[in-house]
């Protein structure tokens, strides 16, 4: 009898085992299904919103061409069309068709004829798109291209990807016609045609997948049934001997884990333990003495197997996750060490770094930051802490930190002056010492003069203040040389030279001669 009721009770025992680890394996696949779900809807929204963005970037620029009162195809258009290439980081080139004759671009006059470019859509305010065109360069790989009016623009669709994901989730932009404009690896028809023909979202033919549709085109992100198995297997394999219990804490551990792997804070959160963040540096000219002064420390994400990923992107995504402090205190160390030898060899050279919001709201970096600069032997002054206007919303703690900075010694700037909400009222309120003009402002010197008179508002704004004035994305000779005249101290930009490694800054110091700002100021 004892026997029996063992045997009966390591029977019972085994089966409830196999039910619940039975259960518990379903509910850990569907829960690791719904998480990973919800994260593919978060890279697919990230994707839609950089597709929209950069079409729009693209579209803005091609307006602005077509809108343009220059004769088509004259010397001063086809600079205009340069400039646009140049500056509009989504754009390749721009051209200008007529009677199917490609009459000139950016690259200068063409004179060639060409076919009609077939429009794969058209957006709501009239742009037409084609997708897959070949440039005329033969051995240039095929782009995107925007046509309105007479003008066009090429655009590589391979930027409309450019977000972060995990390397195993597959991306694609298509047509709302079910046709691929761009996918992030081979073979992702499946996921179009899935996203196309069937519904939105769903686990179908071996993938999981999300799609979000946006006016004429649809962002699809999916992932591999295999990936989502290997998952949830190589986590539950090693929880099964530890029974029930812990094998339903191991199917929550896999939901998590599996969520924060796939997840772009996930990434962020390498980057920092890894160091992956580098500095560039743009010089700060001095306008009267036409020399380089300072330089202003502009950071980069070097993502591994992805290229550099631009601030804009990832700032946000730092700010929001709380990673920034971190992140923040890397970029003064960082600073320190690229230029401690130029600082303390030359005491009228300074170095400014930008502060997020929340580093001025906080203002926990300041301790780190004066021990640091302490040991290297580097003075307060020759460093300028940056905050944007976005960085003075919350205006008592805001205060409270760059008041403190100041007393410290440290000079204290208002970045990108002019997009956001200050005034001069309120500029009288913050402890400041330095404002920056924003390139858009710079950009009217070369516009009417309404246009150029808001700069000039400007100028006189920070002159009733005692605020020395940096302005930002001086791209001419003439934009300088108005700048100088109008007695702005100092000024950085393409003019000058672009952001550059700290190796290659220090080169710049000791062999600059700055002979075009010189020749500007005496125009």
């Amino acid at each position: 009898m004892r026997s029996s009721v063992i045997w009966q009770g390591v029977i019972a025992s085994v089966l409830v085992t196999c039910l619940a680890l039975g259960v518990m394996g379903g509910v850990g696949w569907l829960l690791t299904l719904h998480s990973t779900e919800r994260q593919l809807e978060d890279i697919a929204g990230l994707l839609s919103q950089r597709a929209q963005a950069t079409l729009l970037q693209a579209s803005t620029a091609l307006k602005s061409v077509a809108s343009s009162d220059l004769l088509p195809c004259s010397p001063e258009s086809i600079d205009q069309m340069r400039l646009v290439a140049v500056n509009t980081l989504s754009v390749k080139s721009v051209g200008y068709v007529q009677e199917d004759i490609f009459v000139c671009g950016s690259w200068g006059m063409i004179g060639k004829k060409i076919d009609a470019l077939p429009a794969d859509f058209t957006t709501d305010d009239g742009v037409k798109i084609s997708i897959g065109v070949s440039p005329l360069l033969e051995s240039a790989k095929p782009l995107m291209a925007l046509e309105y009016a007479a003008f066009n623009v090429l655009v590589d669709s391979e930027q409309l990807l450019d977000v972060l994901f995990d390397h195993r989730v597959r991306l694609a932009i298509a047509t709302a016609n079910g046709d691929l404009i761009r996918a992030s690896s081979q073979g992702s028809e499946t996921i179009v045609t899935l996203a196309h023909m069937g519904p939105t979202r769903g686990l179908r033919e071996g993938y999981l997948y999300t799609s979000i549709r946006q006016g004429s085109w649809v962002a699809i992100a999916a992932i591999p049934r295999a990936e989502l198995l290997s998952i949830l297997l190589w986590h539950s394999a090693y929880m099964l001997p530890l029974g029930a219990l812990l094998a339903g804490l191991a199917v929550l551990g896999v939901v998590r884990i599996s969520k924060r792997r796939l997840s772009p804070v996930a990434a962020l959160e390498r980057a920092v333990k890894r160091h992956e963040f580098v500095v560039h540096y743009q010089p700060i000219i001095e306008l009267e003495q036409g020399r380089c002064v300072g330089a202003e420390a502009l950071i980069r994400w070097v993502k591994p197997g992805h290229g550099t990923v631009p601030p804009d992107v990832f700032i946000p995504l730092a700010e929001k996750s709380g990673l920034i402090q971190a992140i923040t205190e890397q970029v003064m160390s960082q600073v320190i060490r690229d230029l401690r030898n130029v600082l303390v060899a030359d005491r009228s050279m300074h170095v400014a770094i930008n502060l997020a919001a929340s580093d001025v709201s906080s203002g926990r970096f300041m301790d780190v930051l004066d021990e640091i600069r302490a040991k290297a032997g580097v003075h307060p002054s020759q460093i300028w802490l940056e905050a944007t206007e976005t960085g003075f919303m919350d205006l008592i703690p805001a205060k409270e930190t760059m008041s403190k900075a100041r007393a410290l010694g440290y000079v204290t700037a208002l970045d990108d002056f002019g997009t956001g909400y200050s005034s001069l009222q309120n500029l009288q309120q913050l402890p400041l010492d330095i404002l920056k003009i924003d390139k858009s402002f710079v950009d009217g010197i070369s516009q009417p003069r309404a246009a150029a008179s808001l700069i000039d508002h400007l100028i006189d704004m920070a002159d009733s203040l005692g605020l020395a004035i940096v302005a930002e994305g001086v791209e001419t000779a003439e934009q300088a040389a108005y700048l100088c005249s109008h007695n702005v101290r100092y000024a950085q930009g393409w003019f000058f030279d672009k952001a550059m490694s700290a190796e290659s800054f220090v080169s710049y110091l000791a062999g600059e001669t700055h002979a075009l700002l010189k020749q500007a100021g005496k125009a």
